[in-house]
């Protein structure tokens, strides 16, 4: 429990500090990622607005915690960067974000597809 509290309120960091975040980090590898399209015209539902946000949210910052970093801030502002999202609007993307500070059961849902994109981490064994 404590730990999905952490991801969560690392990823509600992260997702914050992207959202002010000003500057390039000294990484220089782009971030492309990219969620996949929508297949029809005109903006999406709701619900692939909100596939679209986790999915892209969670690869980005699994992507950021593969890397190593040897300057905070390179780390810091890596996280803090605002990942591709293709089909979004800001607007949408800004109300996503907040509803993941607000919203319990969204910031669970992204908690949920961060696991299921980077990989849970295999249970300790206890001595």
């Amino acid at each position: 429990m404590f730990r999905n509290r952490a991801v969560l309120t690392v990823t509600a960091f992260a997702l914050l500090a992207g959202a002010s975040a000003c500057g390039k980090s000294s990484d220089t590898t782009p971030q492309e990622i990219k969620a996949p399209a929508a297949t029809s015209s005109g903006p999406p539902p709701q619900e692939r607005r909100e596939t679209i946000f986790l999915d892209a949210t969670a690869a980005h910052l699994c992507s950021v915690q593969s890397q190593v970093y040897t300057d905070p801030n390179a780390m810091a502002s890596a996280y803090a960067s605002r990942p591709i999202y293709t089909d979004l609007t800001d607007a949408q993307v800004d109300e996503l974000q907040r509803r993941v500070v607000s919203d319990p059961a969204f910031a669970d849902r992204l908690t949920r597809r961060i696991q299921a994109t980077c990989g849970s981490p295999s249970a300790s064994p206890t001595p």
